[in-house]
């Protein structure tokens, strides 16, 4: 019974707000001290007496009001939280894909680069090798025409000393009738002096020439010409001969006898 009179009360208090609402009637509830005033007469009202179902329906309808407004609540509150949320899902999408653009970025930068140093040191390997093979080529033409310029020179060289000689036998026959063993004794003393080159020049000394003249102007007397011209430095050695030796023989005698002539 405890539970009707609540019952009873809430519905009698719901329908008694209802009709003072309904008619501008203000007044207080029991139990309060607020003082009741109203600008119309006041009438009185009576309290309606309610059934206990009809105050469980009151109160049910109380309560279901009460948890729709709540549901109503949440609901709103967990939109709010998932569009927050969502808000937030997307800013984190957006953080994530520019940090995955600017390592693209990043590699592909890296990468480039790594390349660029790449075909760089490639090129510089190349570049070496080319020039490296370059120097080469140069060194191994050069060492070819060295090595044919004097083959060439020792040639000409043998042909000019060959003629010197040939010259000289010449000389010898027509000038002081030497020829024969007399030619070879003269052929001895000048192959140990300038092996027949016009050109000999003794580093420790002044001699000169095909014969050694010593010094080498000395031959002069047989003409201005006696640095380059084979023939004037023959025809003075032969009259050094026949006048210091008398024949080529006695003067290769002496030169074997004492080094020199």
């Amino acid at each position: 019974m405890a539970l009707f009179s609540q019952l009873r009360a809430v519905g009698a208090s719901a329908v008694a707000l209802a009709v003072a609402a309904g008619a501008g009637i203000a007044f207080a509830l029991p139990g309060s001290t607020t003082e009741v005033t109203t600008a119309v007469p006041v009438q009185a009202v009576a309290t309606p007496d309610i059934s206990e179902d009809q105050a469980r329906e009151l109160l049910i309808t109380s309560r279901a009001a009460e948890r729709e407004a709540l549901a109503t609540e949440v609901s709103d509150a967990a939109q709010q939280r998932y569009a927050s949320l969502s808000e937030t899902d997307q800013s984190i999408g957006r953080t994530e894909e520019a940090l995955q653009a600017q390592r693209a970025a990043e590699a592909k930068a890296a990468a480039e680069k790594a390349a660029a140093e790449k075909a760089a040191k490639e090129k510089a390997a190349a570049d070496k090798a080319a020039a490296d093979k370059a120097a080469k080529d140069k060194a191994a033409a050069e060492k070819a025409t060295a090595t044919a310029s004097a083959a060439d020179a020792k040639k000409l060289g043998s042909a000019s000393r060959a003629a010197n000689k040939e010259t000289a036998r010449q000389m010898a026959l027509s000038l002081y009738g030497w020829g024969g063993d007399q030619f070879t004794c003269y052929d001895n003393i000048i192959m140990r002096e300038s092996v027949w080159d016009h050109t000999a020049d003794n580093p420790t000394s002044s001699a000169y020439g095909i014969p050694q003249a010593l010094p080498g102007s000395k031959m002069s007397s047989e003409g201005a010409d006696w640095r380059t011209n084979p023939a004037t430095q023959i025809k003075w050695g032969l009259k050094y001969v026949k006048e210091r030796y008398g024949t080529p023989c006695q003067a290769w005698s002496f030169k074997r006898a004492n080094g020199w002539y």
